[in-house]
């Protein structure tokens, strides 16, 4: 099939990447220029660092598998030639109605009633109708359905290779074979798609990552109550997990959630919630809870100094909003550094991923320092901070981590770590409804 991809982000790029492998013909392009600007060739890496999909080089896998799809020809990072009529359109990262409008005569040349639009992860309820009767007011005949696909940063490959269900929302059942065609490839070892109308696939994608949300943040109220009353929340974590109605998935309590879609996911939610009811519910403490939870790790220190942070100095391990990303959105490391360094606290982060980023957003701060290995990080420290569940900080040298810290103290965001074996060390452990009470 032939496929004309929009965007220039993660959802662009694994698309492309995919799709192309599997034996379609793909033409990438972006509404910012940015593809058709800096276009690969053969001689890929020399390209590397100029190209969008530089953003991504620690995607597990993506690049390499675009770059063998650029070379076999599979991917043009061109507009699609007005002699050829694509099967589908895709409309990754920007928004939909924009980018018809901008190549609404590119896309009256090369589609017909044959071809279909698909929004992946759709910005509103009721946007693919809206994108629907848009189409109709230009006088297309495509059809447009709504895919919304969950692709994470870390495991983007595999989201879509190997996804847990796909959910197709079509409100015109006769272009269903041609789309459940485009996904058949990986679809085959079980039947994970699912058909439903537009506006239901488009509410269940709001709906599920409100659910994720609410039971993130009832688990970190339920672990500042623990705190309170000296119990391990991670016991209570495993006995309510193991209730078959609750399941283990997303009970884990921390310093708060963070990521561009789930925020821009809930806020939008939210406020349809508020523009049709008045009010945001349950929803609106969720966002209180999450938001307050992001402030825990800066709260927990500012008691165990007792308000005293001149001349301090603090280590962060991990500042993206969550490990296999390098992305600092939402992420609760960064309202710890902005609330120390308001405070003129020195700090000193390592994060495997990040660092371009740091740099970017706080290279000219004389207060921070962004160092190239995990243990650097503590070197003339007073505490240490996790915020970033790196697999890397599973199991560091607790001696080193003692030697190094002046008050022997870890406030970890993301209760990576057993209480008892972090006090056996002589260290002091203040983690999220465990470890020391302040």
């Amino acid at each position: 099939m032939n496929i004309a991809i929009v965007g220039s982000g993660l959802y662009s790029f694994t698309t492309a990447s995919q799709f192309a492998a599997v034996g379609n013909q793909v033409y990438l392009f972006s509404n910012t220029n940015e593809l058709e600007d800096t276009s690969l060739d053969s001689d890929f890496q020399d390209d590397i660092n100029k190209h969008p999909i530089s953003n991504f080089q620690n995607e597990p896998g993506l690049i390499s598998l675009f770059r063998k799809q650029v070379v076999q020809g599979r991917i043009k990072q061109e507009l699609p030639p007005t002699n050829c009529k694509v099967d589908f359109v895709l409309l990754t990262d920007a928004d939909p109605s924009s980018t018809i409008n901008e190549f609404y005569s590119l896309f009256k040349k090369v589609t017909d009633e044959n071809s279909s639009f698909i929004i992946f992860s759709p910005s509103r309820i009721g946007e693919t109708k809206a994108v629907q009767e848009l189409i109709y007011e230009k006088k297309f005949n495509s059809k447009v359905v709504c895919v919304p696909l969950l692709i994470r940063e870390g495991r983007a490959l595999e989201d879509l290779s190997r996804p847990d269900n796909i959910i197709i929302g079509c409100d015109k059942h006769e272009i269903l074979p041609r789309v459940k065609a485009l996904f058949y490839p990986f679809n085959r070892v079980k039947d994970t798609v699912r058909v439903v109308a537009s506006m239901e696939a488009e509410f269940a994608s709001f709906a599920g990552n409100a659910m994720l949300a609410t039971r993130l943040s009832f688990m970190n109220e339920m672990a500042s109550l623990a705190e309170q009353i000296d119990v391990d929340v991670d016991v209570i974590r495993e006995c309510i997990g193991s209730d078959p109605r609750i399941g283990r998935d997303y009970l884990y309590p921390g310093c708060g959630y963070g990521g561009e879609a789930l925020e821009d996911n809930l806020s939008a939610v939210a406020k349809q919630l508020k523009t049709r009811n008045g009010y945001l519910g349950l929803l609106g403490t969720v966002a209180k809870i999450n938001e307050r939870q992001k402030d825990l790790l800066f709260r927990k220190i500012w008691k165990f100094y007792k308000g005293d942070l001149s001349g301090r100095s603090i280590a962060i391990w991990g500042a993206s909003f969550k490990p296999g990303s390098a992305s600092l959105i939402g992420a609760p490391a960064i309202v710890l550094i902005d609330s120390l360094i308001a405070h003129q606290v020195k700090v000193v982060i390592y994060d495997p991923m990040a660092k371009k980023y740091l740099e970017k957003k706080y290279g000219r701060n004389k207060l921070i320092k962004i160092v190239e290995q995990r243990d650097e990080a503590l070197s003339n420290c007073d505490v240490l901070a996790i915020c970033t569940e790196w697999k890397e900080f599973w199991s560091p040298d607790f001696n080193l981590v003692k030697e190094n810290l002046t008050d022997k103290s870890i406030f970890d965001g993301r209760n990576l770590y057993s209480v008892k074996l972090v006090n056996s060390f002589g260290l002091k452990y203040f983690a999220i409804g465990r470890g020391e009470k302040l």
